[in-house]
Order: C-alpha cells, then sequence, then structure tokens
C-alpha cells in the first residue's frame, strides 16, 4: 500500500510551558469520535437488509482509507474545493461496486453517507471539551465541511465555540491554509493554538506552522489494530492505530482529560 503522508516541513512549535495556548483545535474523525464501529454497523445492517453476508469490519476500513487517499489528492493535485460528503459518496459507491455482491439503491448510499455525521464520541469527549473549553477557545479543525461538523456535534454532544477548518479554508488538510486560516479566524498567532490528533501526520503539518502539538492515543480507532512501536520497512500502516509517539509533541496524552490535566499544571508556571 502506497504511503499515505504529504510531506510537512520542520517543526516550529514553541517550547512546551512557553506560550500559552489560546486555543484548542481539534481533529474529529478518530480523535473524538469512533468512525469503526457505526460504519461497520452500517454496513452489517445493510448486507443483513440485503439477505447476504459480508466483512462490514473489512469495508469500513477501505471506506475511511479512501477517504484519506482523497483528501491527500485534493491538496496533491491541488483540485478544487468539493463538498466531503460528495467525495464520501462517490468513494463509497467505487467500493461498493468493487466489494459489495450486489448493487445498492440510492437511498441506501445516502444513509450509509450520513453515518459520518452520526458517528459516537469516545467516552472521555464530552466532559473532555468541556474541560478543555474552561481553559480556551475550543473549535474543530476537520476535514469535515460545516454542515457536517454542526450535524456532527449536535449528534455526539460536541460543545464547540467556533467551527473552523475545511469550510473556512476551502481546502483539505494537509494544506497549509486549513492551519494558517483557522488561526487567522480566531485572530491569534499559530503558536498561541494547539493541535489535538491521534494522527501524527496531522500534528508534523500543524507544527510545521508553528502551532503547539497534542499527540492523543486511541487505541480502539481501528477496531483493535495498532501500528508497532518499530514499523517494519516497506509495510504501511494505514488501518492501524497509533499508540506510539514518533516525535517529541508537545503533549501526549491518553484522552481531552488527560490533556487538560497536563496543561492545567503547565499553566500554573506562566508569567502574568
Amino acid at each position: 500500500m502506497t504511503d499515505l503522508r504529504a510531506v510537512a516541513g520542520p517543526n516550529r512549535s514553541p517550547p512546551r510551558g512557553t506560550v500559552p495556548v489560546r486555543a484548542f483545535f481539534c481533529d474529529t474523525y478518530g480523535t473524538l469520535c469512533d468512525f469503526y464501529g457505526p460504519l461497520t454497523r452500517a454496513f452489517a445492517r445493510m448486507a443483513q437488509m440485503n439477505s447476504i453476508r459480508c466483512d462490514a469490519g473489512a469495508l469500513a476500513l477501505a471506506w475511511r482509507t479512501a477517504y484519506v487517499r482523497a483528501m491527500a489528492r485534493q491538496t496533491r493535485e491541488a483540485l478544487a474545493f468539493r463538498p466531503l460528503a460528495d467525495i464520501q459518496r462517490e468513494n463509497l459507491v467505487t467500493l461498493l461496486a468493487e466489494r459489495f455482491p450486489i448493487a445498492i439503491d440510492a437511498d441506501a448510499i445516502e444513509t450509509l453517507v450520513s453515518t459520518w455525521n452520526r458517528l459516537e464520541p469516545w467516552p472521555d469527549v464530552p466532559a473532555g471539551l468541556r474541560a478543555l473549553k474552561q481553559i480556551a477557545i475550543i473549535a474543530p479543525l476537520s476535514n469535515g465541511n460545516f454542515v457536517d461538523m454542526v450535524s456532527l456535534a449536535r449528534y455526539a454532544d460536541l460543545p464547540w465555540d467556533i467551527i473552523l477548518g475545511s469550510s473556512i479554508a476551502r481546502a483539505y488538510k494537509p494544506h497549509p491554509q486549513v492551519y494558517l486560516q483557522g488561526a487567522a479566524a480566531l485572530d491569534l498567532a499559530p503558536q498561541e493554538v494547539c493541535m489535538v490528533a491521534a494522527h501524527q501526520n496531522d500534528l508534523h503539518h500543524a507544527a510545521s506552522h508553528g502551532m503547539q502539538t497534542a499527540f492523543v492515543i486511541r487505541p480502539l480507532e481501528f477496531g483493535g489494530a495498532t501500528r508497532p512501536r518499530a514499523p517494519q520497512a516497506g509495510v504501511a500502516y494505514a488501518e492501524a492505530a497509533e499508540i506510539h509517539p514518533e516525535f517529541a509533541w508537545t503533549y501526549v496524552a491518553t484522552d481531552l482529560l488527560d490533556l487538560a490535566r497536563q496543561y492545567r499544571a503547565d499553566a500554573q508556571t506562566y508569567c502574568p
């Protein structure tokens, strides 16, 4: 499998504890919400309704990988901005044509696409976001569009102060403008923002623009498969959770509540 990562520049994050965080920007799919469980159940329901068998978990992973590839292609080929739902729908139609034994009607396709707006938050997330919100502004910095993030926030109890990300920048991560325009929208320097993600490629790009970083470990993101501490050469791990920090991120946290505790401890050292 081809490496899905885009090349980020050098790390420009300020040293930990030297710049107060004024905003936490959060990746959503996988970092805050479980996509594997809801997508797997959606594929399983569709198979049951059609009285056929399928590997629902494998379909969920394949659809998510197609999404990541599409986002990388958007930036790499400088493609015109399109609604994420359209991209997800195209990926799904292709996937089902290749790997599902029967044709699926348009209504069933739309039901599956809408599953991305009904993902389940990880157990710590609602309380963890509220803990971070007591510290600073909280916002999604997601490839989800405004409509996606509003729907997901209402479903999963995500108490955002503002929605940033792809719709602001008219581009998809890892395009630099997603990170830079998010900070600019709040009149903040990148160094005053902490990017929160379970995906270290996202953090590499954020750090290259000067943002602080928080690696939140989600071992169940892909249903239990995890990347080893020492990856094998030539092996891609696109469908395995990242559980080992590959860089000295500003914060490494077990969940959002842990991140809030760590930041509060650091904040005691700031001078007024």
